[in-house]
């Protein structure tokens, strides 16, 4: 079985942080399923066993090649986010599959983990094919293009987000996705924004979380009350203005201090 070297990562505090939801913990192991793909990952102080997976593609998804230190230690001169930092130290910033990732953040709209959960293995029970892995059930996600009949997709309890789905389903490819990688931040934000449903949130969800655009800076409700008490003194601030403050303020490592701050206020604020 692989064993990779991971100081400075820590798998729950990644995986438990709203940025990734098709996976389970089941008797010390994670079972994740990406597009096509269950494997399944298990943590041991700095050795990462993995059952299913190459060892490419697992130190990929987890960005376990980053300079983690830097981003660290430069996080760690703002006082307001050592606390942050240092207890959910190792938290990453995954690179998982930019077309799944959108229908993700596309369904989180106004809704919580528990339930986008629910939405994404329902998607992949209904327009995926089922896989076994280590004895167990599992349902690859659907490829653009196949998320195509409405009933079906009504049927995971979507609500208005479907509208959504079915016309980036419609709009995109591996293909268009690729093409994003090369371009400056902006750039790539805008090409997201063109799509059905998609704003300044959710764009900024889908740069972070599987692009590499770790200069994206989503804001959410979470987001909006960790900054106003932290750094507005509690003054209205809009998202837009939130998400250009974090980039400023953190340049290329602004995804990071998002993801700690996000994680800190809601599971302490």
């Amino acid at each position: 079985m692989p064993v990779l070297s991971c100081s400075d990562f820590n798998l729950a505090h990644t995986l438990d942080s709203g940025q990734f939801f098709r996976y389970d913990l089941h008797e010390g192991w994670y079972y994740l399923v990406s597009r096509d793909k269950a494997f399944r990952v298990k943590q041991e102080g700095n050795k990462l066993f993995v059952d299913g997976a190459s060892t490419r593609f697992v130190r990929h998804f987890f960005a376990l090649d980053e300079d983690y230190r830097r981003i660290k230690q430069t996080l760690m001169r703002d006082p307001a986010l050592t606390s942050a930092v240092k207890r959910y130290s190792g938290l990453r910033i995954l690179k998982q599959d930019p077309w799944e990732c959108t229908i993700a953040f596309l369904c989180s709209q106004f809704s919580n983990i528990k339930k986008i959960k629910k939405n994404l293995e329902c998607i992949a029970q209904q327009f995926g094919k089922p896989i076994i892995f280590k004895g167990k059930s599992f349902f690859t996600f659907p490829k653009p293009g196949e998320i195509n009949d409405t009933a079906k997709l009504k049927a995971c309890a979507v609500g208005f987000r479907a509208k959504y789905i079915l016309g980036v389903n419609e709009q995109v490819s591996d293909a268009f996705f690729t093409r994003l990688h090369p371009l400056p931040y902006e750039r790539a934000k805008e090409k997201l924004i063109e799509l059905p449903g998609i704003g300044e949130k959710v764009a900024d969800c889908i740069l972070l979380f599987s692009l590499g655009f770790t200069e994206a800076f989503p804001v959410d409700v979470w987001m909006e009350r960790a900054l106003k008490e932290t750094y507005f003194k509690g003054k209205k601030v809009s998202f837009k203005n939130m998400a250009a403050f974090g980039r400023q303020r953190w340049g290329k490592f602004a995804g990071y201090a998002q993801q700690y701050l996000y994680h800190w206020q809601r599971l302490h604020g």
